[in-house]
Parts: C-alpha cells; structure tokens; sequence
C-alpha cells in the first residue's frame, strides 16, 4: 500500500470518533479505540450471549480467536505465534519476567537508569534485586564523550550480567534506544545474557522485528499505539529461552493434578503421588485470563495496523510531528528534549521552557485541554515537560492549530 492519499486520510480520521471533538495528542498514553474494535469487543459480547458462554460452539470460537491473534501479534512483531502470552499490560510481563527467573545469588541486573526508565520498568527490577539480594547496575552512566553502547560493551568485561532491561522508545523524551545494536553487543559478548525490552512507547508506533532485535523478552499493552482496548497486553518469549521463566501464578487455566500409584516393593500398600502437570506453552501463563472481549478488541485493532500497514503509519506519524516540531521551534523560550540523531527520533516531541518551566507546563497542559487538546505533563528527573504524542489519524492541520492555541495561551501568561 502507499503513502496516505487524502481520501485515506479522511476514512481514517472517521474511524475515530474523538476527532470529531477533540485533538488528541495523548497516544503514549492511552489511545482511542477505532469503531472497528469497539464494534469487534460488541460482537464478541452478544456471540457469547446468545451461543451460550459455556457452549462447545463458544469454546471453538474462544480457542479460534486466540489463534488468530497470536498470528496477527506475531505478524505484527515477526515472531511465531506460540511464543505470544496474553497479559493484563506492560508491568504485568515484566513483573512475570523478573520473578519467573530462577536467579542466583551472583546474578546481575543491568538497566536503564532512572532519569530516563520508564517506573513500570524499572521498580520490578529494583524490587527482584532487593528480594534476591542481586546486583544492579545501570547504563548509560554519562560519562562524557562515551556513547550508550560503549558503556554496555565495558559492563560486560568483569562480570557479564543475566540479563539486560531497556525501554524501546523512552517516555519522556521520545529517543528510540538502538536495540539491534544493543542485542548484538549482548549476544556476541554472552549468548546467556538475556535481553528484555519495555515496548510500551514502541509497539505500534516504529518498526519492531524481534528477530533484529534479538530480545528474549517484549512486553507491550493494547492501550497505546496498537490503539487497542484497555486491561490487555502482551508478553513476547523467545522460543529458545521458554523453559527459564516459570509461571507466577498457577491455576486451572495452567495446569492440572495427575493422580497414580509409586510402586515400591519394600511395603504392601501403594502410595498415592500427585504431581502439578503445566498445559502446553504458552497456556502454561494463562492460570486466570478472562479477558475475552479484550482479545476480540486486540485482533480487531492490530488486523486495522496491519491492513494500513506499518510502513505507511511510521511515515505519517513521523511527518506529522516534524510539522509540530517546526512549528514548535519558532516559540523562543522553548526548549526540545530528543535524541541528537535523527534516526533516533519516534514521533512523540517533548519540550519545557527556559523560565518558570514547571509552572508553565502545568498550566499549558490545563488550558490546552479546556480548548479540547489533550497533551501530556511527564519529566525528566525533577524538571516538568510537556509530551506531544500524535498518531496516524493525526493531521497537519492539527498540529499548527495546537501550537498556535500554545502561542496564544504563553502569551496571555
């Protein structure tokens, strides 16, 4: 498919009823729902209201459904569908990763520092590390003059750690991390480290091939740029590494209980063994999703992506917030936080002010929103910012109407 026509653009806009009211500039962090999925999440409810919830025909229907999402999931990521968990979001599959893995007291943790790590990201790692008594350490250390993936390379020379955690796209300043870079560095230095990724700002919005990457774990939700529904997320595990996480939580969803009889020759009565036997991956982490409306919400939303093409929604949205930036630069007090190198940049723009910064950016966002544009306040370290995160249903048009109501706005202030 190609780049957006006009007409395309228009249908596409129609598809998402907050742009009849609103300019909403808030997907990183939760996007609407197009009609598509609001109608797929209706149709999944009245389907099991009226073949029965606990019918033969819905249970062929729920076990379809799964399947097709973990294809369109897989296709979405270039991964293989057994290696797609459902989750209730982004911090649920990190939280089973960190306390899945049997650590060992000489284990390592190695993470994005917190100025810029996302907390859903960061505090499972801090908590597994206080409750195991491992080592954490952090990168980028800043030192001047050395790049992030230089820091990474020195982390492995004494002690190389179990496994290395970094958000995809960083929350608050937009940069997109170099993760094939980092993946190779982590394979060719330790083929045993593992390699988590936070693809909460990435998934759905710039291109992820966990294959590239070489990531051993995703974990991503529904509600941000896959512009699914909320109480849904997905965790990736790579084929190769399934057996070193084991199941937080257990239940009938997961495994059962098989009975029978040890013999031993040495006494006259049997004795009754039972042992916990875990369903075939990936159920085995599934003890208690019932999130079904949510996964017909999922497919319907990720099938959407993936009709427009994710070639196409990276293009637009990278457009659209380069109208954004140079119209935003033109405001002199402003000051822009992104990555230096401009393949480096996702589409979200994040920006404070030189004076009176933390102030102003409450305020802008308060005003902003009474005139039906809906931004983000975030920060970085102590500083307040404002995060601009627009999405392929976005226009131009929106885009120089927000910033001028901004300009309006500071100079009344």
């Amino acid at each position: 498919m190609t780049f957006f026509n006009k007409e395309m653009l228009d249908n596409i806009s129609s598809d998402f009823y907050i742009t009849k009211k609103k300019i909403y500039l808030n997907n990183g962090s939760i996007s609407p729902l197009p009609i598509s999925s609001i109608k797929s999440i209706t149709d999944f409810n009245i389907r099991y209201s009226e073949v029965g919830p606990d019918s033969k025909e819905f249970s062929d229907y729920l076990n379809e459904l799964k399947l097709e999402t973990r294809k369109r999931i897989a296709d979405l990521l270039n991964g293989h569908e057994d290696e797609v968990i459902f989750t209730q979001s982004t911090t649920e599959g990190i939280n089973m990763i960190a306390n899945g893995l049997a650590w060992k007291g000489n284990d390592r943790l190695l993470s994005r520092n917190s100025l810029n790590e996302r907390f859903s990201n960061y505090l499972p790692w801090i908590k597994v590390a206080r409750d195991k008594a491992l080592k954490i350490d952090y990168f980028p250390i800043n030192k001047k003059g050395k790049s992030i993936l230089e820091d990474l390379k020195e982390s492995f020379e004494s002690n190389p750690p179990r496994i290395v955690t970094t958000s995809h796209v960083m929350y608050n300043d937009g940069s997109i991390t170099p993760a094939e870079e980092i993946g190779r560095i982590i394979k060719n230095k330790n083929r045993k480290t593992l390699f988590s990724i936070d693809g909460a700002q990435s998934v759905g919005a710039v291109h992820v091939d966990v294959k590239k990457i070489n990531c051993d774990f995703l974990s991503f939700p529904a509600f941000k740029w896959v512009c699914g529904p909320l109480g849904i997320g997905v965790l990736y595990i790579r084929k190769e590494v399934m057996d070193e996480i084991e199941p937080v939580f257990v239940g009938a969803g997961s495994a059962k209980v098989e009975s029978g009889k040890e013999n031993n020759k040495t006494k006259p009565s049997p004795k009754i063994k039972e042992e916990l036997r875990y369903y075939k991956y990936p159920e085995k982490h599934h003890p208690t999703f019932r999130n079904f409306p949510g996964l017909a919400g999922l497919e319907s939303s990720i099938r959407y992506l993936l009709r427009i093409g994710m070639p196409n929604i990276i293009k637009k949205n990278k457009k659209i917030s380069n109208v954004f930036r140079d119209e935003l630069i033109k405001i002199k007090d402003i000051v822009i936080h992104e990555a230096p190198e401009e393949n480096l940049r996702s589409s979200m723009i994040c920006f404070s002010f030189k004076k009176k910064n933390n102030s102003t950016v409450k305020v802008l966002v308060e005003k902003l929103q009474e005139k039906g544009i809906i931004l983000a306040e975030r920060e970085i370290g102590l500083k307040k910012i404002v995060r601009a995160s627009p999405h392929f249903y976005n226009t131009e048009e929106e885009m120089i109407k927000t910033v001028n109501e901004m300009k309006s706005i500071l100079n009344k202030m």
